[in-house]
């Protein structure tokens, strides 16, 4: 069981240095698609570091896992290039904090496609991820709302 806490917290650490470093891409006018297709080369030369060196370059793969791996990428690269091209128009909190609520879709998708039971931790898990939806929206009006009144002001003045 240790090495699953193990694993889970260098997951953690690994996804969240994703945005740390997006928005460092973006605060240097990097474009989203080169840096997100460099990271994926990066990737795969890693992927194959680690299959050689831990697996002894056993790269047989059953069909089934190019079928998903395919679908897996695809979403993966457009997640990230526009996760990073939108960062450009908005804080990184909250940024990241909509990209964190995406686990309301595994959430419901668990109960529809491998009709899990539904428990009242996954209902409230669903609806606390449509109130900060709802929460993170009425802030960036209210910041939106700021902004307009400050540059009035300093018209003015």
């Amino acid at each position: 069981m240790a090495i699953g806490y193990f694993y889970m917290i260098l997951s953690l650490l690994c996804f969240g240095m994703i945005g740390i470093i997006a928005k460092f891409a973006d605060a240097r006018e990097c474009r989203p698609s080169a840096v997100y297709t460099l990271a994926y080369a990066w990737s795969v030369l890693f992927g194959a570091v680690f299959v050689v060196l831990f697996r002894g370059g056993d790269f047989h793969v059953p069909a089934i896992v190019y079928a998903i791996a395919l679908p897996f990428g695809v979403a993966s690269a457009i997640g990230g290039i526009v996760f990073m091209a939108g960062i450009r128009y908005g804080k990184i909190s909250t940024s990241w904090l909509i990209i964190n609520l995406s686990a309301a879709i595994p959430a419901i998708a668990s109960v529809l496609l491998y009709h899990e039971r539904i428990s009242a931790r996954k209902v409230a898990m669903v609806a606390l991820a449509v109130i900060s939806v709802i929460l993170l929206w009425k802030d960036k009006q209210a910041d939106e709302a700021r902004q307009l009144n400050t540059s009035v002001s300093e018209e003015i003045a």
